[in-house]
């Protein structure tokens, strides 16, 4: 499209007069950190609050459709919706390859053939750059026959300090080794949020735990001599969900006629025989949900083509409300047994304030003090690129953020 040439025109220009590569660019994710926790807790988020105030912010992220982990951290990186860049769920079924992709499984993350488009870091890559990744999504994969420079097998052991050491490592090689590009990834508001909810005194010091990680994380850029341009984002909001607002799948369709190929926040079925109409009566009758087929559902999911991993038949229960298996039910009481239940979740409707996560970004390639209205995540791809001075892959996003963030 014209507006992709034109702004790769003005990104080689901006390149050309500058003479030298530019501040390294360090996204940094807080997984489930909800657009609203920085003016719910101030007194908790000092570094997150001066960069916001000194930087450009937006009222929310609208994360994609569903509003989970896996699927939001791959179009944050690569400005391309699930069904184009393939990671539709958390957990999802492929019938081309008959096989199941489980977020949690080594063998699902580690696939190439799960992984489509190009992330940030495969775009630094290609055009001579070099690109680090601490535990993003997608980067444990070698996506179109790339990886990043510096990467790591995802290993929940591994410390923080031990992380932050590495990022130092990094930024003190030699000009042609040092990262044009970091992905740097933080979980703990998400797993707070899940365990104990997103009101909890637990989430709460969560959210005090990111805002310094963030604070000693720019420090240590800046101690090898590097001003970053950093963007903050996350993949998703959170809201309350309680044991009593559970919906059990068992009692109102027989499992044995569909496949399941996720449940809780959203549901995926793939009928057994094909047929979906039998089933979507059956449906009908759910309280505090309503089932879609995949081609009637809202626009705005970007559902209605792409992928034949989207399931044929998808249920979206009302916000707080879970719809599962007695099996899931289960399995669930007995994980978090500090409140009898999950205490939080995500994946619901995007279009929910509770799902909107957090956008701030700063830095000298940044304009000072402004906020923006809320905007989709798939944009961030090409702002990633204006800032390091790369050529964008084709992708869903346009030049919004461009125009509105940068100097």
């Amino acid at each position: 499209m014209m507006w992709r040439i034109l702004l790769w025109m003005a990104l080689a220009a901006g390149a050309r007069g500058a003479g030298s590569s530019p501040p390294p660019l360090i996204a940094i994710s807080l997984d489930g950190f909800r657009w609203d926790y920085c003016d719910l807790h101030p007194g908790e988020t000092a570094n997150l609050r001066r960069l916001r105030q000194e930087g450009v912010t937006a009222r929310g992220l609208i994360p994609v459709f569903p509003s989970n982990t896996f699927p939001n951290h791959y179009s944050i990186v690569t400005g391309l919706y699930p069904a184009h860049h393939g990671i539709v769920n958390n957990e999802f079924f492929d019938p081309a390859r008959r096989m199941f992709f489980r977020y949690f499984q080594a063998s699902s993350v580690h696939d190439p053939a799960w992984w489509q488009g190009e992330p940030i870091w495969a775009t630094a890559i290609r055009q001579g750059r070099t690109a680090a990744v601490s535990f993003w999504v997608g980067s444990e994969a070698e996506v179109a026959g790339v990886r990043p420079t510096y990467w790591r097998s995802y290993d929940a052991s591994t410390t923080f300090e031990q992380r932050l050491a590495e990022v130092t490592t990094w930024m003190r090689q030699p000009p042609a080794q040092r990262p044009a590009v970091i992905a740097f990834y933080l979980e703990e508001t998400n797993g707070a949020g899940h365990r104990f909810g997103p009101a909890s005194p637990e989430l709460v010091a969560a959210i005090r735990l990111c805002d310094e990680r963030v604070g000693r994380l720019i420090a240590e850029v800046r101690s090898a001599g590097a001003e970053p341009n950093v963007m903050i984002v996350s993949d998703h909001g959170m809201t309350e969900i309680t044991r009593d607002r559970t919906i059990l799948l068992d009692e109102f369709i027989d499992l044995k006629t569909v496949q399941i190929d996720s449940d809780g926040s959203v549901l995926a079925l793939r009928p057994i025989d094909g047929k979906a109409d039998a089933l979507m009566a059956a449906l009908a009758k759910l309280p505090h949900a309503r089932a879609y087929r995949r081609e009637e559902m809202p626009a705005r999911f970007h559902f209605q083509d792409g992928s034949d991993r989207i399931a044929p038949v998808w249920v979206l229960p009302e916000e707080g409300w879970h719809l599962v298996t007695r099996a899931t039910f289960e399995r669930l009481r007995r994980r978090f047994t500090e409140k009898g239940y999950l205490a939080g979740d995500h994946g619901y409707d995007p279009a929910l304030a509770s799902m909107r996560g957090i956008f701030i970004a700063h830095g000298p390639a940044f304009r000072r003090g402004v906020e923006l209205p809320e905007m989709e995540n798939v944009h961030l791809y090409n702002l990633m690129c204006a800032v390091a001075k790369l050529r964008p892959a084709p992708n869903d996003g346009d030049d919004r953020l461009v125009r509105a963030a940068l100097r």
